[in-house]
């Protein structure tokens, strides 16, 4: 069975949100970043979340493990097949909702829980910030009229950037939101498949 190292507001909210959604059975097992165990450092020296095992298999991309769960736990319609004229969109938000969203929330995560008082508010800081908005306005524009990324089909590519979104959130970096992505992160957080996620531990 799939097992996922976990913590709530981590890069494994998408792992475990896919295989809610994918009926895919998997274990968590939580993990404190103040106090990982010697099992979890042995897995990953580098002490990111997430990290998943499969078997001998072990990984430490949360957008890595989803293509590697739709491909081996598959078929699933979460995916998009290269045969679809839409599968160019779908792997560019894909890869998006990680390289081009949540890794600048990175930054902005260290600067609120680790630096001193006095560091907090810096030119980095507004400097993502706005790299933020920026960003949302372009999936703003790709997401047009439409309920989800590619047209009105939920995807993994809305798993990507939905996790992002709710990231942006949780570090204030959120200010570049329009009403339209307001509504589209509520659709996805309304999934039931999302509420089961999110009430895991």
């Amino acid at each position: 069975m799939i097992k996922i190292y976990h913590s709530p507001i981590a890069r494994s909210l998408r792992v475990v949100w896919l295989c809610e959604e994918m009926g895919v059975p998997y274990e968590t097992v939580a993990v404190k970043f103040s106090e990982p165990s010697a099992e979890f450092l042995a897995l990953n020296p580098l002490r990111t979340l997430p990290l998943m095992q499969d078997g001998p298999v072990v990984m430490i991309e949360s957008i890595a493990m989803m293509l590697y769960i739709m491909g081996k736990y598959g078929p699933t319609d979460l995916a998009v097949d290269i045969t679809d004229p839409a599968y160019a969109k779908y792997m560019q938000f894909l890869m998006f909702g990680e390289a081009g969203l949540a890794m600048y929330g990175n930054p902005l995560v260290a600067t609120k829980f680790l630096a001193p008082e006095g560091m907090k508010a810096n030119w980095t800081v507004d400097y993502i910030k706005e790299a933020f908005k920026k960003r949302f306005a372009y999936v703003d524009g790709a997401l047009g009229d439409h309920d989800y990324i590619i047209a009105n089909r939920f995807t993994a590519a809305d798993i990507s950037v939905g996790y992002a979104i709710g990231m942006a959130g949780f570090v204030d970096a959120d200010e570049g939101l329009t009403e339209r992505l307001k509504a589209y992160h509520q659709r996805l957080t309304e999934r039931p498949a999302f509420k089961r996620a999110q009430g895991v531990k």
